[in-house]
């Protein structure tokens, strides 16, 4: 089975799971499942060898099945590399963007996907997160996450935090472990009305030490969200799931509704990512309750944050769990590091597009001959997008971006 991408004039997206010893393709449309198609005979026979050319050359055959199902509705002009890499990677327009402002941080947790801990020192500074600003402002109304690290440990996040602002994004948020959040940074914050979303690994607090590293540390996170609740900002939780607390999802939301009066809606569940300190842990056996992705804010970002079991699979029959937004409207997501490497996703750092630091967010993405990867199928190279990348849409861009260097 050869999972592969198509891609559609209007920059939509379906799955082709292709068994070319059967000589059959199964076409799926990712944001609704139900919605398949297996193609078997003259029809599979042409699609295939129109596929092999990254053409379908006008086939008339095709336009008949667009006919019979509108989500096909292009197919006789598809192809299998997107028209670019700006469309691939972010849609139409920026819906996500995420800064890490720095990676140094005051824990050092056992599954970190930055690596973040006390001892790390790279920080954007407040130029560069002004100019990252104003150039993803420029792609599109984005939702905008400061992160890190831990980013409290800035000196100008408040700065920041006001231009983006000013900049009149969808929303902000700061996602933090809240050591740092004391009344004094929360009153200069307050006017900006940023949305905090804290990590917070278990109910009980010797788990969640053991994972942060820092003895007293759920003691310190759970005064923050308390002091930010006081200040009637809007805040959220956010569980990474790992053999060390998977478990606890159920009674972290009953600790969330009594501690925090915080509906489900504002709890998210998370796998953990097997990259930096996390590429050190066995997640495939883990499984997740129904949730939405802990670092995808509860917004219209346009882009899939459903539920994605960390469980390692064998062949492509996975492509039917996958939930993600094809609509005409895609709005995507960007990353910049603390290094100032830009990638498709903060958990996808293997993808490094560029570097702010010596082009803009716009050059990084208008480099020629990154998308070649869906050319070259690898079910090996599926099973690691699934199993990283929580997010559908990353996935897909993770696989048509190929191998990393």
């Amino acid at each position: 089975m050869q999972p592969q991408y198509i891609f559609m004039p209007d920059g939509r997206f379906i799955v082709a799971v292709i068994d070319r010893k059967g000589k059959e393709i199964t076409l799926i449309l990712p944001s609704d499942t139900k919605q398949s198609l297996t193609l078997s005979g003259n029809f599979a026979t042409t699609l295939l060898s129109q596929l092999d050319t990254n053409q379908i050359h006008g086939e008339s055959s095709f336009q008949v099945v667009e006919k019979q199902h509108y989500w096909l509705q292009g197919l006789s002009q598809a192809q299998l590399v997107p028209r670019n890499l700006q469309n691939m990677v972010i849609g139409d327009e920026l819906g996500l963007l995420f800064i890490e402002v720095t990676d140094q941080c005051n824990e050092q947790c056992i599954h970190c996907y930055a690596s973040s801990s006390p001892l790390c020192h790279n920080f954007l500074s407040l130029e560069e997160i002004k100019a990252i600003l104003i150039q993803a402002r420029a792609l599109g109304r984005a939702f905008v996450q400061f992160t890190g690290g831990d980013p409290l440990i800035h000196r100008d996040l408040v700065e920041a935090v006001q231009f983006a602002y000013e900049l009149d994004f969808q929303a902000i948020e700061i996602y933090t472990n809240g050591l740092l959040l004391n009344d004094a940074l929360l009153t200069k914050l307050l006017p900006f009305e940023p949305m905090i979303a804290f990590s917070l690994y278990s109910p009980d607090a010797d788990v969640h030490d053991g994972i942060t590293q820092v003895r007293g540390s759920f003691k310190k996170t759970i005064a923050a969200i308390h002091r930010a609740q006081d200040m009637v900002l809007k805040v959220r939780i956010g569980m990474a799931v790992m053999e060390q607390n998977a478990g606890h999802e159920q009674a972290m939301l009953e600790f969330a509704k009594t501690e925090f009066f915080l509906e489900p809606a504002s709890v998210r569940f998370d796998p953990v990512h097997e990259t930096g300190r996390g590429s050190k842990l066995n997640t495939k056996h883990i499984s997740l309750m129904p949730s939405q992705n802990s670092h995808m804010p509860d917004v219209d970002t346009q882009v899939a944050v459903k539920h994605h079991q960390v469980v390692q699979q064998d062949n492509a029959g996975t492509i039917a769990s996958m939930h993600v937004n094809t609509q005409a409207h895609r709005r995507g997501k960007l990353a910049v590091c603390a290094d100032g490497s830009i990638s498709p996703c903060i958990f996808n750092r293997d993808h490094v597009l560029g570097n702010v630091r010596s082009q803009s967010l716009a050059e990084a993405l208008d480099i020629k001959g990154m998308t070649d990867g869906n050319l070259h199928p690898s079910i090996e190279r599926w099973n690691h997008c699934q199993h990283n990348l929580s997010c559908s849409d990353c996935q897909m861009v993770a696989y048509t971006l190929g191998e990393t260097t």
